[in-house]
């Protein structure tokens, strides 16, 4: 990413649910935002936010964007706190992805006039431009998702924001008025509207409010759903074998273990497993004597002897 290390992002204020929910530093849910990893990280980011960020507040003004970057990136960065607590995480990802979401809610309350054959008949061609942003905004969703399963990037934080945008969307996205272009709105159609419009909102600030009480009773470094971060990271590729994969997404990566020697070299392995569960292994066939050659091989062990391969 061509950035500054780990510890100091952590220390200019990076996502770390030990220290939100143990020390109390409850601003490292809105100052990730504001970091990013390295250059390109800023660039790509950066890139994104000066054309959708553009967009929406050219259209719906500078207040309505705001409020669509900035809660879904809270919002995103609650449940990766929750879900990943052992990943750091920084970026405006959450936040791009709010303006997404709100794109999407867009185009679904304006959906009748965007596509309407009515308002569209004097030139066939505007309804296949909306169908082309609507497919360009889908796909920039696929593959930052398909993005997100790789290690490091950080699944959580894009789905959560996008949610979050798309609630707020229908709350502050200004809806088109229909007898401006001669189609009549009953009565019931402007209650459900008005109830649309005041639900996204409300929904969006329920929704911080319980993923932030759930935050607060958690200890801060388990995650309560553990086989969920794969909604963040697959090891890949599938067809490759357990122990030839390009990356992993359990802790095996961090296990410990002591080694027994004797004179014809290594003949026992007490391998700690992510869980604490604690996993003899018998090496006296393997004739080991290279130390270094066990460090590399801890997690392959970890994934063939260990029952649980996640830490508790």
């Amino acid at each position: 990413m061509i950035g500054p290390s780990a510890e100091t992002l952590i220390r200019m204020g990076a996502k770390q649910t030990s220290l939100i929910v143990n020390r109390g530093e409850w601003y490292r849910l809105f100052s990730p935002m504001v970091l990013h990893a390295g250059l390109i990280h800023y660039f790509l980011n950066m890139t994104a936010l000066w054309f959708i960020g553009k967009a929406v507040e050219q259209c719906h003004g500078f207040a309505a964007a705001a409020i669509i970057f900035i809660i879904p990136a809270v919002g995103g960065t609650i449940m990766s706190a929750i879900f990943l607590p052992e990943y750091i995480s920084v970026g405006a990802s959450g936040g791009i992805f709010g303006l997404i979401g709100a794109c999407i809610a867009d185009i679904c309350i304006n959906w009748s006039l965007l596509f309407s054959k009515h308002v569209n008949s004097s030139d066939e061609g505007t309804r296949f431009r909306h169908m082309k942003v609507l497919m360009w905004l889908l796909f920039d969703i696929v593959l930052n998702c398909l993005v997100g399963l790789t290690p490091f990037v950080d699944n959580f934080t894009h789905l959560g924001g996008m949610i979050y945008g798309f609630l707020c969307g229908l709350s502050t996205i200004e809806r088109l008025s229909t007898d401006f272009f001669g189609i009549a709105t009953s009565a019931l159609t402007r209650i459900r509207n008005l109830f649309v419009r005041f639900s996204g909102l409300i929904l969006s600030v329920v929704l911080i409010m319980v993923t932030t009480a759930v935050l607060v009773e958690s200890d801060g470094g388990a995650s309560p759903c553990s086989s969920c971060r794969y909604v963040s990271c697959v090891p890949f590729p599938p067809w490759a074998g357990e122990d030839a994969k390009w990356w992993y997404c359990d802790d095996c990566s961090r296990v410990t273990a002591d080694a027994k020697l004797d004179s014809s070299g290594y003949y026992s392995l007490a391998l700690t497993c992510p869980d604490g569960v604690i996993e003899e292994i018998d090496l006296s066939d393997e004739l080991v004597t290279d130390r270094q050659w066990i460090r590399r091989q801890l997690p392959n062990l970890c994934r063939k002897h260990c029952e649980n391969l996640f830490a508790s």
